[in-house]
């Protein structure tokens, strides 16, 4: 009821191509924009997926607007910087270029050549491995409110990448403040912080977490294109993190399960 089905455009995206409920979203909503516009509904539809799935033969098929071809060598869970969340973000009004411009920065500075001492991403893997190994395994996102959602991305990241082999690390997001002696020994907390945006809250929630002796790990954004920055580092050490507990960051097998 709330959109118009003949000017509605759906994104429909699945790394394999038969993501059940994305098919079963798109089977759905294509039924409906089919009996507006009979057979050109497909006009209504692009497709991200990897090369040579199911996903790209129906969008052949239904004759889709466009098909994006994700490279098939990024995981799912690391892909915010590919097509599949570059594409929507576009189409959202985001301005890209800037987007990819500070995460192609953030992996120059997280390159091989450069010293682990002085690499963002390799300092924060290792941190994340060894408060993890040492018995602090749940990281609690602080964010500003501007960007309070990248705690939900990073939850996925981080438990689906870490969770196996009766090892893992914990991610908390939106978790509301409380005092500090509410938590545990187990907690680290990661504070995004966007400037200009109103931190008095969150700031506050932070100090005293540290003067009652809790890791905060600090993360300072000038605005919102950081988080492409932000994007890459958290990948980077979420895999670098499970090469110090000792898993491979790259596999699933519960979710394959």
């Amino acid at each position: 009821r709330a959109i118009d089905l003949a000017t509605t455009l759906f994104i429909v995206a699945s790394k394999s191509g038969g993501t059940l409920e994305v098919m079963s979203f798109f089977r759905h909503f294509h039924k409906l924009v089919a009996d507006v516009k009979s057979k050109r509904a497909g006009e209504n539809f692009i497709a991200i997926t990897d090369p040579g799935t199911g996903l790209q033969k129906m969008a052949e098929a239904n004759r889709f607007r466009r098909t994006f071809f994700n490279p098939p060598d990024i995981g799912g869970r690391y892909s915010a910087l590919s097509f599949f969340g570059m594409v929507p973000a576009a189409l959202a009004g985001v301005q890209v270029a800037e987007l990819a411009a500070r995460g192609m920065q953030m992996a120059e500075w997280c390159g091989a050549g450069v010293p682990a001492k002085e690499n963002p991403g390799a300092v924060l893997g290792a941190a994340l491995g060894a408060l993890a190994k040492a018995g602090r395994d749940k990281v609690t996102f602080i964010t500003s409110p501007g960007i309070s959602l990248f705690g939900l991305w990073a939850e996925q990241l981080i438990a689906e990448s870490t969770g196996k082999d009766g090892k893992g690390i914990l991610p908390i997001a939106q978790e509301p403040f409380g005092p500090a002696r509410v938590y545990g020994n187990d907690r680290v907390f990661a504070y995004l912080r966007l400037d200009g945006d109103d931190n008095k809250e969150a700031d506050r929630h932070a100090v005293a977490l540290e003067r009652a002796g809790f890791p905060v790990l600090r993360f300072f954004l000038q605005d919102r294109s950081d988080l492409g920055a932000e994007f890459f580092r958290w990948e980077f050490s979420t895999a670098l993190a499970g090469a110090v507990i000792g898993i491979h960051p790259f596999d699933q097998p519960n979710v394959q399960e």
